[in-house]
């Protein structure tokens, strides 16, 4: 995981400013509902 976000980060830095990187670890099921493209 740690690998993904160094890379996604190294990536967004690259296109421009990079304000946060932060990985919730075990997040609530009922988060899925309030991203975008997910099926409510």
């Amino acid at each position: 995981m740690k690998a993904a976000t160094d890379a996604g980060a190294a990536a967004a830095q690259r296109v421009g400013e990079l304000l946060s990187v932060h990985v919730i670890p075990r997040p609530d099921g009922s988060v899925e509902t309030i991203l975008p493209g997910s099926e409510a």
